[in-house]
C-alpha cells in the first residue's frame, strides 16, 4: 500500500514513551501508516503521493484545537 501523503524532515512527537520522536510519517486516508526516519518512510511513497516537507518544523499527530498552549 502506498501513502497519500508523507511528512519527512520535521520532528514529530508521537506520545509514546518508548519513541517519544521520529522526523516521517506516512498517511493513508484517516490513517497514520508508519512513522520513523525519512529514508524508510519515503519507501512508502507512490507516484500519486503528496509529499510535505518539515524543513524543521514540528508535527504532533492527532493534535486538533483552536486555542492551545504546547509546552517542553
Amino acid at each position: 500500500m502506498h501513502a497519500d501523503t508523507i511528512f519527512t524532515g520535521g520532528t514529530i512527537h508521537t506520545m509514546d514513551p518508548a519513541r517519544p520522536r521520529a522526523s516521517a510519517l506516512a498517511v493513508a486516508g484517516e490513517t497514520i501508516l508508519a512513522l520513523g526516519e525519512d529514508a524508510e518512510i519515503e519507501r512508502l511513497a507512490g507516484p500519486s503521493t503528496r509529499r510535505i516537507a518539515l524543513g524543521g518544523r514540528t508535527l504532533v499527530p492527532g493534535f486538533n484545537d483552536s486555542h492551545v498552549h504546547l509546552w517542553k
